[in-house]
């Protein structure tokens, strides 16, 4: 597979991965809120990667803690955020706002114009979506 195929389904595969643990996340609202699916999401993934990656902690300096530290509170502050965030508003709507930001990034940096026109037409989806009333 080249190169470009990897990160098309990297990025795809990631996608799916977010957008169907945050729909798991919908359905657990009801028995243990946001903030309980936020602490579950986080927690289950710093165990798997533990499990995963098997760090020596043991090696750690002070800095390495403290980089993980910021690391890790920020984002459990986004997942947190964004958990709260579903639980008000729609699924598709929640996405798309945050979609904005990256596809803006993307934008800004991209040198071809065909980067344009997809962008332009993921722009044209964003206010599609957007309940304007």
């Amino acid at each position: 597979m080249e190169k470009s195929n990897k990160a098309i389904s990297a990025a795809l595969l990631s996608m799916a991965c977010v957008q169907g643990g945050a729909s798991i996340a919908k359905q657990l609202f009801p028995a243990i809120g946001a903030t309980g699916a936020s602490v579950l999401r986080i927690g289950l993934s710093a165990a798997l990667l533990t499990i995963i990656n098997r760090p020596k902690l043991s090696t750690f300096t002070k800095r390495q803690w403290l980089y993980c530290s910021i690391y890790g509170i920020g984002i459990a502050a986004m997942n947190l955020i964004f958990y709260l965030a579903i639980q008000r508003i729609p699924l598709g709507l929640a996405v798309t706002v945050e979609f904005i930001g990256p596809l803006f990034l993307a934008l800004s940096l991209s040198r071809k114009w065909i980067d344009i026109v997809w962008g332009l037409l993921a722009c044209a989806g964003i206010l599609l979506i957007v309940p304007w009333q």
